[in-house]
């Protein structure tokens, strides 16, 4: 059984080179689909973790994608399924995951402030 929206969810993870406003309800898959996203845009050598900004509204919510992303990141690395180098982009961001941005919108703002004080004026 297909999903109504599976064509808009295929985009998420396959079309890498534009960005994507996804907006849904509870519980329909975005954490998901954002975390598919990172990993693929991630193995493809589109970006480097360390480039990578996920934003979400609370302490909870951030929490649970990091872990997400890591859980997903590690079942891919260790799957073995992908050609050698994608394999080894994904290994490098376990490795870097920490150089992630992926916080709530108030913590993100804030430390783009205290980075950038003068040009936040």
């Amino acid at each position: 059984m297909s999903l109504r929206d599976q064509k808009h969810r295929d985009t998420i993870t396959t079309e890498l080179e534009k960005n994507i406003f996804v907006e849904a309800g509870a519980g329909s898959g975005k954490t998901t689909a954002m975390v598919s996203r990172i990993i693929e845009v991630l193995a493809k050598g589109i970006t480097t973790i360390d480039r990578i900004v996920a934003i979400t509204f609370t302490n909870e919510g951030a929490a649970s994608l990091r872990l997400k992303i890591q859980t997903e990141l590690e079942k891919q690395a260790k799957a073995n399924t992908r050609p050698p180098i994608e394999q080894t982009k994904l290994v490098d961001a376990i490795k870097n995951l920490s150089l992630a941005r992926i916080s709530t919108i108030h913590s993100f703002c804030t430390d783009l402030l205290r980075e950038r004080p003068v040009e936040a004026g």
